[in-house]
């Protein structure tokens, strides 16, 4: 074989070979991190029961089941990184779509603003001097405190009179 036909094969090879997307790229990250404490979990289940018990002759029976229990939480935990990307896969739009489904059982149309609207209260305030409205752009003071735009004067919109 001479070297033209080695580097159409080996073309040919990188070519074909499989390019992974952003998206399998990124669910692969997590089943990556699950080797660690799977592989740690199966360590110490196995040696933990079938390990050499050395001169002192083995670890009792209550320590055994104890660090099985621990051992097992890495287990799962590695298995939950292994198999989670795959299970969980679009349940963020099933949940988005029941809770649609909900706010317009409940007579909320959530589809358009993401929240219900807010429905202004109007408080007409007037003067107690004129009867002058004070208007919706009107400056009032935390205290209460405005200034009538008609007659000129002071007055607090929480007093009375």
């Amino acid at each position: 074989m001479h070297v033209g036909a080695k580097l159409s094969l080996a073309a040919s090879l990188f070519h074909s070979a499989t390019v992974l997307t952003n998206e399998e790229f990124m669910s692969f990250i997590p089943r990556l991190m699950g080797i660690m404490p799977f592989g740690i979990g199966l360590t110490v289940l196995f040696f933990i029961w079938f390990g050499d018990a050395g001169p002192l002759g083995g670890a009792p029976l209550f320590f055994k089941v104890f660090a099985s229990f621990i051992a097992m939480g890495f287990v799962l935990t590695g298995l939950t990184f292994f198999g989670g990307p795959s299970l969980l896969k679009g349940q963020h739009q099933k949940m988005l779509d029941r809770v649609r489904e909900l706010s317009k059982a409940a007579g909320h149309d959530l589809a358009d603003s993401g929240s219900p609207p807010a429905e202004k209260s109007k408080v007409n305030y007037s003067c107690p001097n004129c009867g002058s409205d004070l208007g919706e752009q009107a400056d009032v003071s935390p205290s209460g405190d405005a200034k009538c735009e008609y007659c000129k004067r002071w007055f607090n919109i929480h007093r009375e009179g």
